[in-house]
Parts: C-alpha cells; structure tokens; sequence
C-alpha cells in the first residue's frame, strides 16, 4: 500500500474522530452531560442548585446568599427563609461548598440572567478567601454548570493554563473538565443511577435547607497546629480535625508575613488580587449595595495558619467598596472569640460551625437582614 493510499484510507477515519469529539465538546459545553452528572460532585452540586431555581422559579426569588461551605453550615437557612417570607419576600440560597469567587459571580450571573425580580445578595465569605485571586482547578467544575455555552477567558482569569496540569485543561474544554466524572460512570454506572435517584425528587428545597452538626471540637486541644496534630484520636470526629491539622502544620511551621504587603516589591501579588476582587464585586449584577458578611474563623486558624496581616489587607480591600455603596460590611470573624464555653463548642471543625454556632450567628444575622435587604420593601 502506497502512502497516499493509506493516507486516502486513514483521512476520512481521522476526520470522523475530529468532528465526533468537536460534537461532543458543544454538547458537554451546552449541559449535555449535566443529565448524567455524579450528584455529589463539584460540578454536581452546581446542578442540583440549578435544577432547584428552576423547580422554584427563578422569577419568585427577590435576595439570594452565595458562598463557600463556611455560609453551607455557618447560617440557618431556613430561618432566614421565613423571616424573608414574613417581610414578604423569597431568600433563596445559593452558597455551594468550594464556592470561590470564580463560581460566586458565574452563580450571580446566571441568576440575574433568569430572575427579573432578583433585588438583592448577602456574600457570605471570610477573610481567607482574599489570599488568591483563584482557589484551584477544581472550582471550575462548580462554575462550568453556571456559565451557558463556557467563557475559557473567564475560567483563566482565577485559573491559570498549565500544560503540566491536567486539571487546567478544563480551563478550554469541558470534555476535559469532565474526563474524571465520565471515568467514575463508566466503572460504576449502577451506583451512579442509585445516587441520581436520591436526588431526584428534591424540588426547591435545597435553596431553604439549613445543614446542622451537633459535634463541637472540644475534643481536640487547639491551643497550637502542632497540639492538634498529635492529639490521640477518639473518634471520628476528632480524626477529621486531627487531618486537618496535620494537613496545616507546614503553613503553621513556616506562616507567611503580609504585613508589609504595601511596600513595593513586598506581596507583589496582593495588589492583582486586590485589582480583580472590587472588579468582580463591583460587577455583581444584582443591585447595589451588597450585603457582604465576613463569616466566623476560628483563633487557631487566624493566628498560625494564615498569613500575619491578612485581616488588615482584606479591610483595606474592602474599604473603598464601602465608602462608595457598593457594599456594606459587617465583621464577624471574631464573633466567637469569647463563646461561653469556648470558641471549640460552636465549631465541628476547624472550619465549619456547628448547630449552636450556627443558631448564634444566625440570630446576630436576621436583624441585619431585616434592616439592609428586607427593610423598606426591600427597595433600594
């Protein structure tokens, strides 16, 4: 066989494979796989949110919280529902756990494309969530379901191209995105059907459901990374805080110094972050001011894990956002610092709060929403 015969021979086979992967990149990117996607992944929990708006309607909802796993847990949602209600209006929940910015806008976005009636948002973040403009490649999973049709120059803003990370790829093509996901259903397509059905019949309820976890971090001595670490286990509960410890204590060994992140050539990357942060916030496209809560961080995680300073930049950052309306701040990263029983009985982790810090937060929230989104017929 000649060269050119086997070229003649192999060119239309070749053509075939490039034209059924392109139809099968438009398909991925238009929600075609968001049928079959696993529920309780990144990209998962993103469609179940989708598909409860829907369920609701997207027109009935007047305010809406977005945030990461700190907003899942750290507020009762469903109390903050009904007082919406009794003002009459509908606050649905957005937040996702792994929520950063790059799925907090692509969420904002897709909302205020389909709800007319949308009057408002509470941010709830915290002051880690100033340290990068990205949070890492798995992100995308969750803003991908967001963003009709992909926008890769979007995605590479918080997520940086590596040819050396795969997991970048998703960056430009949703068949890499969900190369993972369609891996895990063809190895177990059984137990893939038995968790879609779990979720099958969840309507709207997931924008009002408050998570609630009864365990404190009593149990684990906090007063260094390095207590924590080693602490004997006697549970479960203990062994997810011991991890994370464990997983912290080179941050805590060598913390980073921001503190001097003003001076020229000191941080450099800050000022980029600072940048891009009041762009986006700036750019919600829900109506002007935003309600932007700094959730509770725990002692332990402030003083030796993250960078020295980092309360002071993230004000700073947020200062000018204040002083022209865009949003209005209220502080509650040291909400806890004096908790009756100590900061380790309203947190189940080093993270998350647990039900009764949960309820307290809550009941110092609903005043404040009461006034700054429901107050004055919710008008502006």
């Amino acid at each position: 066989m000649t060269f050119l015969e086997l070229m003649q021979k192999l060119l239309p086979r070749a053509l075939a494979v490039v034209v059924m992967l392109a139809a099968l990149e438009l398909l991925f990117r238009y929600g075609a796989w968001e049928l079959v996607v696993k529920p309780e992944s990144n990209a998962g929990q993103a469609v179940r949110l989708k598909k409860a708006v829907n369920a609701l309607g997207a027109d009935k909802i007047d305010f809406i919280t977005l945030g990461d796993s700190r907003a899942v847990y750290g507020i009762d949602h469903q109390r903050v529902a009904d007082v919406a209600k009794a003002a009459g209006f509908q606050h649905a929940n957005l937040a996702l756990a792994g929520m950063h910015w790059l799925s907090t806008n692509a969420a904002a976005q897709w909302i205020a494309a389909r709800d007319t009636k949308l009057k408002g948002a509470l941010i709830a973040t915290n002051v880690t969530n100033f340290a990068y403009v990205g949070n890492g490649a798995y992100e995308l999973a969750i803003a991908a379901p967001l963003v009709p049709g992909w926008d890769a120059a979007r995605f590479d803003r918080s997520v940086a191209f590596d040819k050396k990370d795969m997991a970048t790829y998703g960056v430009y093509s949703a068949l890499f995105q969900y190369r993972e996901d369609v891996q895990n259903l063809l190895r177990e397509p059984v137990r893939r059907v038995k968790e879609k059905a779990i979720y099958a019949n969840q309507g709207a309820a997931p924008l009002t459901f408050a998570v609630k976890v009864a365990t404190d971090a009593c149990g684990v001595p906090m007063q260094t990374v390095a207590a924590c670490a080693n602490a004997a286990v006697k549970d479960s509960a203990a062994r997810t805080i011991v991890n994370q410890c464990q997983s912290q204590l080179p941050n805590a060994n060598r913390q980073l110094d921001w503190r001097a992140w003003r001076e020229p050539g000191k941080v450099s990357h800050l000022q980029g972050v600072i940048d891009t942060r009041r762009q986006e916030i700036r750019a919600l496209p829900v109506k002007k001011p935003v309600l932007v809560v700094l959730m509770p961080v725990p002692r332990l995680w402030r003083e030796q894990i993250a960078p020295k300073g980092t309360e002071e930049y993230v004000l700073e950052l947020m200062a000018p956002l204040v002083a022209d309306g865009t949003i209005v701040l209220h502080d509650f990263t040291h909400f806890f610092d004096h908790a009756d029983a100590g900061e380790c009985s309203v947190f189940w982790d080093l993270y998350h709060q647990n039900s009764l810090g949960q309820s307290q937060l809550t009941d110092a929230l609903i005043p404040i929403l009461q006034r700054d989104l429901y107050g004055n017929g919710g008008k502006r």
